[in-house]
């Protein structure tokens, strides 16, 4: 600081003015210019004192003192400094940046920023475009990319990314695996995750590019309602990637069975990829699924009847092997839990597959009849949550019941009825 600003400092930034010079400051700030009133409440004594001496007006007494920037800029210019408001403010607070000003940055800082992703995207300029008009997924993105922007002058993530799309035109054939794509690019083989930015750039970019998506990414409502829940492994997202060259996990996702027709009774566990080469050749015509490993367990060892587990939310496996089976002419009898995450999942199942769909004492009378054994109750979310599913299910009384009773039902409360139930699809005919 210059020996002239320490000594306006000094003068001005007594402890009586030091309340005044904020509010003054954040009033100049605003406005942009010299005009309007400051008023301290509860003025002390030092302040009344500091105050009245720079104004040059008497302010003992008064508790509640207003100084019109006006004339404290003429008193300013009067005195011994020969200050505007604004010099002064410079000199006790650095540069102030008044609303004006900010708005000013920002729309410079908007335009570079375009201007980048404009010179940056190259052939991918339309992908950008695109995002930073909010006609493509990638919102989120965007507004991170800009903060990057504004910090340190460009996008490395993005920059990254790019390199990453340019590599992949054409698609490479054999397909790569993702997490080895991610390696050969940035040295670690989940960078391209969808937890990660440059793997949320990758999805944004194969969404526009093959998923023809609307402007949003799935926000947080979408992913509590299950919606995007099964984004990174669903059948459709593993085509984007293919079409893109990339092969996504094919070994992780796994489905067990039991009970199948020509595979032994005891429980197995097949992969993605073991499914897509044909393992499952007989089907049976009828499916029994259920959630929860501890009901498979016991419908396995207690029914012959072929029974499939999704464990919670179906994975790549799962559908693919409900898939083969309602594509054979098989039927699906769904069972899950009465809690809003097994009413979620029975209508993502329910509408993907239609009339092949069966709820398996999955209606509101095998609810209304076990609710008195319900011990834990739904919370306010799960009941905001339930309340969206009233018409969206295969049961248009279930989600209201559930709503008036109050509590949740668990397939481990009514495992000896289902285990009843497979007992006779299982036995021949007679």
């Amino acid at each position: 600081m210059s020996d002239v600003k320490s000594f306006i400092r000094a003068a001005l930034m007594k402890p009586g003015l030091k309340r005044l010079w904020e509010a003054v400051r954040a009033k100049y700030e605003s406005l942009g210019r010299v005009g309007g009133n400051v008023v301290l409440i509860g003025a002390t004594l030092d302040e009344q004192e500091a105050i009245g001496a720079l104004l040059g007006i008497n302010l003992f007494g008064e508790t509640q003192i207003k100084v019109p920037l006006a004339r404290l800029e003429a008193a300013l210019l009067q005195s011994r400094f020969g200050l505007t408001l604004g010099d002064a403010l410079a000199a006790l607070f650095g540069e102030v940046a008044t609303r004006e000003d900010v708005r000013a940055e920002r729309q410079r800082l908007e335009s570079e920023f375009r201007a980048y992703l404009e010179s940056t995207g190259g052939d991918l300029g339309p992908w950008l475009e695109a995002m930073w008009a909010g006609r493509a997924p990638g919102r989120g993105l965007v507004a991170e990319w800009r903060k990057l922007f504004a910090e340190i002058g460009q996008v490395p993530p993005l920059e990254a990314v790019l390199r990453v799309l340019r590599a992949l035109d054409p698609p490479p054939d054999p397909p790569v695996r993702l997490p080895i794509l991610a390696a050969r690019h940035f040295g670690d083989p989940h960078a391209l995750d969808r937890t990660n930015p440059a793997g949320r750039a990758l999805f944004a970019w194969l969404a526009w590019r093959y998923g023809a998506l609307g402007a949003d990414e799935p926000d947080s409502a979408e992913i509590a309602e299950g919606a995007a829940q099964d984004e990174g492994t669903s059948e459709t997202v593993r085509a984007w990637y293919l079409r893109a060259g990339i092969r996504i996990d094919d070994v992780s996702p796994v489905v067990h069975v039991a009970n199948w027709p020509g595979l032994g009774a005891s429980p197995m566990a097949f992969t993605l990829a073991s499914l897509d080469r044909g393992t499952l050749w007989r089907i049976p015509p009828r499916v029994m699924v259920v959630e929860n490993p501890a009901v498979f367990a016991e419908l396995a060892e207690r029914s012959p009847a072929p029974v499939v587990c999704s464990y919670g939310w179906p994975n790549a496996a799962v559908l693919r092997l409900l898939d083969l089976a309602t594509s054979a002419g098989s039927e699906l009898w769904y069972s899950g839990d009465f809690d809003l995450g097994g009413l979620r999942i029975g209508r993502s199942l329910w509408q993907r597959y239609g009339p092949k769909f069966v709820p398996w004492r999955f209606r509101h009378d095998m609810y209304d009849s076990l609710a008195k054994f319900g011990r834990v109750s739904l919370s306010e979310e799960e009941r905001t949550h339930l309340a969206r599913l009233q018409d969206a299910l295969w049961d248009a009384e279930l989600a209201v019941n559930m709503l008036t009773f109050g509590v949740k039902v668990f397939q481990e409360q009514f495992v000896d009825t289902l285990v009843e139930d497979a007992m006779e699809v299982a036995a021949p005919p007679r």
